[in-house]
């Protein structure tokens, strides 16, 4: 897709930053979209490229728990591209759900899905409440060491220059230093629409995000939205920051 240039915002010079949006349990997708980025980087090298995968890979899509297998595999590969794993708000309802299943929303956000690609069904016909507790206790023991591992290991942003990647966005009435994890995960307003709010003023960084769904990739002054909606509309987007440029890689 086409190059876009603000020359108010950087990366370091040399670096190549890949942001692969909301995964969703579509394994094929986020195959190609890794295949699609390092087809770029070996096209046309930069000195150094890091990939940031920007959260929700589970719920909602067919095989949760294949894409955290394949992201574990992705985490050892010496491929030479460096590589963040951000954390998503279903990352965090998925864990909320096993410490308290009790009027937690997870099973509608997708969560049932997850469950069934780690071998454990949901009995609609059973009482919620009993069923939420069994499924909640089943999924703990159903989830490999090395996942439970790496879910742990998530972080909820990365800095790279004048970019900060975060699942959902910030809070822009705050410093960036005082985000707290509900700001990172779950934010939409006023973050989404900061550009045309009454209060705006420019942010110390360009934010880019996952979380909310756009038909096609958003660019406003103040962030970079990369959730294109791969479990919706059926296309994974990965946005690619370069010097002041910014373009995308779509698979799908």
């Amino acid at each position: 897709m086409n190059h876009l240039s603000d020359e108010n915002y950087r990366i370091p010079k040399g670096l190549r930053v890949y942001a692969v949006g909301d995964v969703h349990g579509h394994l094929s997708l986020l195959q190609e979209i890794d295949d699609a980025i390092l087809s770029d980087v070996a096209g046309n090298p930069p000195e150094a490229a890091h990939i940031v995968y920007m959260g929700d890979y589970i719920d909602r899509g067919p095989d949760s728990r294949g894409v955290i297998d394949y992201l574990i595999a992705r985490q050892k590969s010496d491929d030479g591209v460096g590589k963040t794993f951000l954390r998503g708000n279903h990352e965090d309802g998925m864990f909320a759900f096993m410490d308290d299943p009790y009027g937690q929303a997870w099973l509608k956000w997708g969560g049932i899905e997850t469950l069934a690609s780690y071998g454990v069904v949901f009995d609609e016909a059973a009482s919620y409440a009993r069923e939420s507790e069994r499924v909640a206790r089943a999924l703990m023991e159903a989830m490999p060491d090395e996942h439970a591992a790496f879910f742990d290991a998530l972080v909820l942003s990365e800095v790279f220059g004048d970019y900060f990647f975060a699942h959902a966005g910030v809070d822009p009435v705050k410093g960036f230093d005082a985000q707290e994890r509900k700001d990172l995960t779950r934010m939409r307003q006023p973050f989404l629409s900061w550009h045309q709010h009454s209060d705006y003023r420019p942010l110390e960084k360009r934010v880019v995000h996952g979380h909310t769904i756009s038909k096609e990739p958003v660019v406003q002054p103040h962030r970079v939205g990369v959730d294109t909606g791969a479990y919706a509309h059926g296309v994974l987007t990965a946005g690619v920051f370069e010097g002041e440029h910014v373009r995308f890689l779509q698979v799908g």
